[in-house]
């Protein structure tokens, strides 16, 4: 059911007390000499056997916030080159309620997006939108992909994540955990981007994730954490964005060699002012 306009003020009016900031999905930038083409085994899914928990992906997400992920309230702001946007996210067992807002495009467009299991509703500079099937489509992808980031490892055990243990990898003289990660066809419109993980082996902490993506601007991205705060039990953490550009690339390519050659930095991407509220 569509909220009323007493409502979108209200939850305007909580995002105002958190600031605007926030994350912007990386742009493609200028391609290093191009890398022959990887197998074509980088590029398949996982086999669906894989679909089941891994010791060290349980340990990740245990140790970032358990239970709590599926049981709170979390409002933040994430803050990248792009600028900038504010998020409150409500999870309540099977039940989730995502509000996302903050400027966009050229024109710096306020959007305010509402979406939860019952629907998705979006507000431009305060105007309601009729979204017919493609437009809402489009909303669900755009909070999908700025609450997806800030609330990693969670969801790498969803029923359609396929995951791989590599094992042990080291990089600059540490020991970390790696896990490939792809995602069952047809589950989202980024189903085909691919991921890898590197967790502490000890704690599971995450160090950094790397993952390519071949539709639109096509390359590939490394977040390497600098810097963690817990703050209500929910581990977030804030990551320097290595990014190169261009088709053949693979997250089966990052190596520390890979990324001083390869690679430039992108940007750094912050998380402030969160407040987290158990729902349980």
């Amino acid at each position: 059911m569509p909220i009323s306009g007493t409502e979108v003020m209200l939850r305007l009016a909580m995002r105002r007390t958190i600031g605007v900031t926030g994350l912007v999905l990386s742009l493609a930038v200028g391609c290093t000499d191009a890398v022959p083409e990887t197998e074509q085994a980088d590029r398949k899914p996982i086999d669906e056997t894989s679909a089941q928990g891994l010791p060290i992906v349980d340990r990740a997400i245990e140790f970032h916030g358990g239970a709590l992920y599926e049981a709170s309230t979390t409002s933040l702001t994430v803050t990248s080159r792009s600028g900038s946007f504010d998020l409150v996210v409500t999870r309540n067992g099977g039940e989730f309620d995502y509000t996302v807002s903050g400027k966009v495009g050229a024109d710096q467009v306020e959007r305010l997006v509402l979406y939860s299991n019952e629907s998705v509703q979006r507000w431009d500079n305060g105007e309601p939108l009729e979204l017919d099937e493609e437009n809402a489509q489009r909303a669900r992808d755009f909070v999908d992909a700025r609450v997806y980031f800030p609330f990693l490892p969670y969801g790498l055990n969803g029923p359609s994540v396929y995951k791989e243990d590599l094992g042990l990898e080291n990089w600059e003289g540490r020991e970390l955990h790696k896990v490939r990660v792809t995602f069952q066809e047809g589950t989202s419109t980024d189903a085909d981007d691919h991921y890898m993980y590197w967790f502490d082996p000890e704690t599971g902490e995450m160090a950094m994730f790397g993952y390519d993506f071949h539709v639109g601007d096509s390359g590939l991205r490394l977040r390497k954490v600098t810097q963690s705060q817990r703050v209500g039990g929910l581990l977030f953490s804030d990551q320097e964005n290595y990014a190169v550009a261009g088709q053949d690339y693979s997250v089966a390519q990052l190596t520390p060699q890979f990324v001083s050659e390869n690679m430039m930095l992108l940007s750094t991407v912050a998380i402030s002012n969160v407040e987290v509220t158990p729902t349980g």
